[in-house]
């Protein structure tokens, strides 16, 4: 599964523009996708475009539902032993890879595992690679060594059937199968096309293979089969007849859907506008346009769900940004300084809940007596700036300036995905504006803002102060799965963030705990301390609101996992 980020105001979009589904006599889903598809590697995957396509030909290995309850996919089963340090997995028997791979089996997952996520030095450049191993004072006997400080040990992945693995962890890992890790995992392809890759330990072959890219080892294994797959552009697959869950019970008829066609469409107004017309059918709708949708757009339905994604604001707490953002009472100061009240009214027109930390307060986790609320206060946050400005910075003229008396201007650059993420910057730039801070603004392309600006290394970078428009998963199911998020080193952690608290480190002894009611403790514990020492500005979760033409009938109650379910859901030609 990914481990990713979403885009501001475009991480829910599905889909593509082609032929009107009014032009065609199947039951042909046509969306429309925000951005492209930048790679189609499994193994290198970090991006919502990419892995929805993958999913279209792919199932994951398994699922949650609308309750929480475990859903079974390519994996049907599993087993944990009493002190969760040994999970079996059962795999279906009947999947088929393309010719000539054969069947699916474990061998082909223990072998993804074990030599390319697992491989030496990462030497396929995976983006999951970390994922297989834990932290440990001292390697077990029996375990492997996952670096050369003796600090972290590989799982233990082997075959133990036909269609059966198990994974061995040298500590406890109750919250395994939440975790983002075999939940939604694609990391798998046949052995016997990985194995010339492994053998040569060559990563850049394997990306450029044309098998992996044009994803035509798939098989049976995905509700689809690829007909045309171009990065920038479309994606076009049909009903794949042969699909594996067709031998289960409740899935005979699927994939109801008979096409499925994705097309980047990098417009919002273009976007809305080919679902109002029938062009498309689903698009995500941005807050200020879902009441005249739900309202005045007879051939539409909207549906509203909670989502996982925290829109915050990023500090820049590295060496290459404004030094006064390394202490906790300036990052207080300027979260108060943000109405973010606003932010829902004016910007998510409602569909949102203010944030405090990264953690939505539907989560298990979330525990209001831990939490800090920095409440609206331009005033005591102008206060609380110029008392804990560091030297040699102050207030002249109501303004904050440097040592020479020049005043201090802070760079927020924000990704062009959505509108909704403009009107954000301006709104906080207006608000800094109030403090004495001078902010300019810098709009770029999403794709550049992530490599060019939070993913290079200080020095490297262009130069940044704050920024937005990037939603991180709170993984409200296993919020273990956002330690990386503040590890020092953490590619995850662009920003710099130094955690004085050792926040990484609670959350990696959480995973292990049996305990629920210390686990509950411990994260409770993790997201006060987030709240306090505010190293993002914390935004909003706004809601995912998805809009269908008015032939789609779901097959599921709203929920984060809404779509799980979407190859059985109903669709009719459109009259």
């Amino acid at each position: 599964m990914l481990k990713s980020i979403a885009a501001g105001g475009v991480a829910f979009l599905a889909g593509c523009v082609g032929d009107s589904p009014e032009d065609s006599d199947t039951k042909h889903w046509i969306g429309a996708q925000g951005s492209e598809a930048p790679n189609y590697n499994v193994f290198r995957i970090t991006d919502t475009t990419s892995g929805d396509r993958v999913t279209r030909v792919m199932d994951p290995a398994y699922a949650f539902d609308e309750n929480d309850e475990f859903v079974p996919r390519l994996i049907r089963d599993y087993e944990v032993n009493d002190d969760y340090t040994e999970w079996t997995f059962t795999l279906t028997e009947h999947g088929e890879w393309s010719d000539p791979y054969g069947a699916m089996t474990a061998e082909d997952w223990v072998y993804s595992i074990t030599e390319i996520l697992q491989g030496e030095d990462n030497w396929a450049n995976a983006s999951m690679a970390d994922d297989w191993r834990m932290s440990v004072d001292e390697v077990p006997d029996g375990f492997e060594a996952a670096d050369e400080d003796g600090e972290q040990a590989w799982f233990n992945v082997e075959e133990t059937g036909e269609f059966e693995f198990t994974v061995e962890m040298p500590l406890p890992f109750p919250g395994f199968l939440e975790e983002p890790i075999l939940w939604g995992f694609q990391e798998v392809i046949p052995k016997d096309l990985a194995e010339e890759f492994v053998e040569d330990q060559d990563g850049d072959a394997m990306n450029e293979d044309d098998e992996i890219q044009e994803l035509s080892y798939t098989g049976n294994l995905g509700a689809f089969t690829v007909e045309v797959l171009e990065i920038e552009a479309r994606m076009n697959a049909t009903r794949n007849d042969d699909y594996y869950l067709r031998n289960y019970d409740g899935f005979e008829d699927a994939p109801v859907i008979e096409e499925w066609t994705y097309q980047v469409m990098s417009e919002e107004s273009t976007r809305l506008s080919a679902l109002q017309s029938g062009e498309i059918t689903h698009s995500g709708v941005p807050p200020r346009r879902a009441e005249e949708f739900d309202d005045d757009i007879d051939d539409v339905n909207i549906f509203e769900n909670p989502t996982v994604y925290c829109q915050s604001m990023f500090y820049n707490m590295r060496d290459d940004g404004w030094e006064g953002l390394q202490v906790p009472e300036v990052r207080q100061a300027l979260t108060m300084a943000v109405d973010r009240e606003e932010l829902v009214e004016e910007v998510q027109y409602g569909y949102a809940t203010v944030a405090h930390t990264l953690s939505p307060e539907y989560s298990d986790f979330y525990d209001n007596s831990e939490v800090v609320e920095w409440d609206y206060d331009p005033d005591a946050a102008r206060q609380q700036l110029e008392d804990n400005l560091p030297s040699p910075y102050g207030y002249s003229d109501d303004r904050v300036v440097d040592g020479d008396g020049e005043e201090v201007v802070l760079n927020f650059v924000f990704s062009d995905s959505a509108d909704d993420t403009e009107l954000t910057a301006r709104i906080i730039q207006e608000e800094m504006d109030e403090i004495g801070l001078e902010v300019e603004l810098d709009e770029v392309p999403w794709n550049t803002m992530l490599d060019d600006y939070l993913y290079k290394e200080a020095g490297e970078a262009q130069e940044w102060d704050f920024m937005s428009g990037i939603g991180r998963n709170a993984y409200p199911r296993a919020p273990e799965a956002t330690e990386g998020f503040w590890r020092p080193g953490e590619s995850a952690n662009g920003y710099g963030y130094d955690d004085p608290h050792g926040v990484a480190d609670m959350l990696s002894d959480a995973a292990r705990m049996a305990d629920a009611d210390e686990r509950q403790s411990q994260l409770a514990e993790v997201f006060g301390i987030l709240s306090e020492d505010q190293p993002w500005n914390f935004l909003y979760f706004p809601e995912d609101i998805e809009g269908y033409r008015d032939h789609v009938e779901p097959s599921e109650d709203s929920s984060i996992s809404w779509e799980y379910d979407i190859n059985r859901w109903e669709i009719e030609q459109e009259q």
